[in-house]
């Protein structure tokens, strides 16, 4: 698995298939920007591990983008 700089990694809750297209698609995309698909949880000292547990916690809908930018300042 490969991590940004920032810690961000993308996770994809399916398992992936050759068989279909969407799959082999996502496969590329992922492949072409340098990206992998997530097998584990995110660290929990990462900004992504404080956004998931906020999320659990509150609800996905009441994430906004100060959240985002506390999770990356380390006080989220």
């Amino acid at each position: 698995m490969r991590r940004l700089s920032s810690g961000a990694t993308l996770e994809y809750s399916g398992a992936m298939s050759n068989d279909h297209a969407q799959d082999i698609g996502l496969r590329f995309a992922l492949q072409a920007t340098g990206f992998e698909l997530a097998t584990e949880p995110p660290a929990s000292d990462t900004p992504l591990a404080h956004i998931l547990a906020f999320a659990d916690e509150h609800g996905y809908e009441a994430l906004t983008d100060e959240h985002f930018e506390a999770a990356k300042r380390g006080t989220l």
